[in-house]
């Protein structure tokens, strides 16, 4: 059987919902869409679907995506979900993507806290917020000039 050109799949980025997307099917196209290396794992076997994630997503690190309550684990970075063609990825099924577009529609806002993860959806604009409210400055802008009083 020959391995089709483009796959479609579920493209999945932090703080933006889920979306259809066409990729080639090729291992390069496929690094490039996770900004590095691939893994692939398939939590719901019986669906014949696999999540495509960069494999250094947590070393590197690039930021938190969604929470996969079925690892009780988080991905990191940028992935997307393919069919699984038994040896090679393939496109998702009209069902498929509907699914998974639900699933992972809207960006997620990920707690680690004594009790586990906790992940709260949230709109793009929120997500956005909080990121910039959690990194080291506050999130304020740097300032434009050394003798700015805002320093």
């Amino acid at each position: 059987m020959c391995k089709p050109e483009k796959m479609r799949v579920v493209l999945v980025e932090p703080g933006k919902y889920a979306r259809e997307a066409e990729i080639d099917n090729t291992l390069q196209a496929e690094q490039e869409v996770v900004g590095g290396l691939i893994d692939a794992i398939c939590p719901w076997p019986e669906d014949r679907a696999c999540l495509i994630l960069n494999d250094e997503g947590k070393i590197i690190p690039l930021e938190p995506n969604r929470a996969l309550p079925e690892y009780e684990d988080v991905v990191f970075g940028t992935f997307f979900l393919c069919g699984d063609g038994g040896g090679d990825f393939c496109s998702l099924t009209d069902e498929q993507v509907k699914r998974y577009i639900e699933r992972f529609r809207q960006p997620e806002i990920i707690f680690d806290t004594p009790a586990g993860i906790v992940a709260m959806r949230c709109e793009p604009d929120q997500y956005d917020r909080f990121i910039q409210a959690t990194r080291g400055d506050g999130g304020k802008e740097p300032p434009k000039r050394r003798d700015d009083p805002s320093r």
